[in-house]
């Protein structure tokens, strides 16, 4: 718990230092954390899934090609009905997102923080985040939701931030600990830019978190790291590879984009597989 208050705040200073400097490096430096720190996270699943469906009829060979069938099938809608992978995207992350927060005390703001790590980054940069959706919202529909998307994402950081004060005076330990991570995070969405506020969050907490968890894998390996993590995680990385074709790689917007279609695939099978995983024997 400490280990991870200390890398929430290590991401907090050094993006918010890179932001000072230039916004551009705040930017692209929380894109390569979110997709070579992020992605990684998910490289366990095939473990997780085996774990989950052990002594039912799903084989290995199954699970792996329902899993890659459902990334590459999310991508791709992503990539040509794009408002429609985005918006079935953002509630898939939101059911996801609040599960993982709910876990942690008090549940019900849990479940709040894990939705608004989605909209308060977005909500409190609309001019920003305009740049970033553009190749999935009409600009038209995105300069109309502009100014009410920000007052309610300002009245809803408030909120939070009472909630978060209120449980660290209040609560207990660990629950102290929580709230102080997570005013850290919303502090992040809103001092910094949007990629840089939510890479925070999901690398400092989201994926932190889902590899402590995953942690009992790492005990059979000799060097700490198994084998078939490192291959997955490459693998997820490089298949960012063929977006290519379709998106320049040298403009941060279409970087996000492509990793946007490439997290959406993931986060998919990802989500079902690690549905209530704490009610499953991992070993």
């Amino acid at each position: 718990m400490k280990n991870g208050t200390l890398l929430v705040l290590s991401l907090c200073v050094s993006l918010l230092t890179c932001s000072l400097i230039a916004k551009a490096w705040s930017e692209w430096a929380a894109l390569a954390l979110m997709i070579c720190a992020g992605i990684p996270h998910g490289s366990f699943d095939l473990r997780i899934a085996e774990a989950k469906w052990r002594g039912s009829s799903i084989s290995r060979t199954k699970i792996l090609v329902i899993y890659t069938a459902s990334v590459i099938g999310m991508a791709l809608l992503c990539v040509f009905l794009p408002l429609m992978g985005l918006s079935l995207f953002l509630v898939i992350s939101a059911i996801h997102f609040s599960e993982g927060e709910a876990s942690a005390p008090p549940r019900l703001l849990g479940a709040a923080f894990g939705i608004s790590a989605i909209l308060l980054p977005i909500g409190l940069h609309p001019a920003e985040a305009q740049l970033y959706l553009r190749e999935f919202v009409p600009q038209d529909l995105l300069r109309g939701l502009e100014g009410p998307l920000l007052q309610i994402s300002r009245v809803g950081a408030c909120g939070l931030t009472a909630l978060l004060l209120y449980s660290i005076v209040t609560g207990r330990k660990v629950a102290r600990t929580e709230a102080f991570q997570r005013l850290l995070c919303l502090g992040a969405w809103v001092v910094v830019p949007p990629l840089s506020g939510f890479a925070v969050w999901f690398v400092g907490r989201h994926s932190r978190q889902h590899l402590e968890a995953c942690v009992v894998f790492c005990k059979t390996s000799r060097t700490g790291v198994p084998r078939d993590f490192i291959l997955i995680s490459i693998l997820a990385i490089a298949g960012l590879l063929p977006f290519a074709l379709r998106f320049d790689f040298s403009r941060i917007e279409e970087m996000f984009a492509a990793a946007i279609c490439l997290i959406a695939g993931l986060t998919l099978p990802h989500m079902v597989v690690s549905h209530r995983m704490k009610d499953i024997p991992l070993r």
